[in-house]
């Protein structure tokens, strides 16, 4: 666990329902941790975790040799959004020319770096825009998924997992169940006594 956090982890245990917050970031952010998914995305009440910027400072500082990274997306009256992401995979998305042009649709640049995408992205969550549906390509979500999830509103998609499949849904079940199994197997590894960034280099 992250050294001088036992608040976070009272915190976890009483109130997000896990033992620490190594096992609460493992549940929600497995794939990204072990590097087999760019990024994950989740939530948490506000109320909840009132030290979210130390907290993922914290870990930020405990990752910083295997390029994962930590950011607050956004600190909203009620909720953040935390966003853990593999710098590696991320980057490598953003070099990909499908990427470029389908990100060119919304107004980037195809120049554009991750963390400018992500402070753009932050930029728009803040100003109460419409939720960014392009945040989905820095998660892993195929184009053609993002779109369909659009035009048709989140109904008539081919399979549910971690996102909706509009696409491929033969490859898009062998992902879910990879990370479903990451998940399950980082969290028996904290169970069993490892911390977080063991139990993620070993998956």
């Amino acid at each position: 666990m992250v050294s001088n956090l036992s608040f976070g982890d009272i915190m976890a245990q009483s109130i997000l329902g896990f033992n620490n917050l190594d096992e609460f970031f493992a549940f929600h952010a497995a794939p990204a941790l072990a590097g087999i998914k760019p990024a994950n995305l989740f939530s948490c009440p506000a109320v909840l975790m009132p030290q979210a910027e130390q907290i993922l400072s914290d870990y930020e500082k405990q990752f910083e040799d295997n390029g994962t990274h930590f950011k607050l997306l956004c600190r909203c009256r009620e909720h953040i959004l935390i966003l853990v992401y593999n710098r590696r995979m991320v980057e490598t998305l953003f070099e990909q020319q499908i990427i470029k042009n389908y990100l060119s649709r919304y107004g980037y640049t195809k120049n554009i770096c991750a963390s400018k995408f992500l402070d753009k992205l932050a930029a728009k969550i803040a100003a109460g825009e419409s939720f960014p549906h392009e945040i989905g390509v820095i998660l892993g979500y195929p184009p053609e998924d993002i779109e369909g999830f659009k035009r048709y509103k989140g109904r008539n998609f081919k399979c549910c997992g971690y996102w909706k499949v509009y696409g491929n849904a033969e490859r898009a079940r062998k992902l879910f169940e990879a990370y479903t199994l990451c998940r399950e197997k980082l969290m028996q590894a904290l169970q069993n006594g490892a911390t977080l960034k063991v139990a993620a280099a070993a998956i």
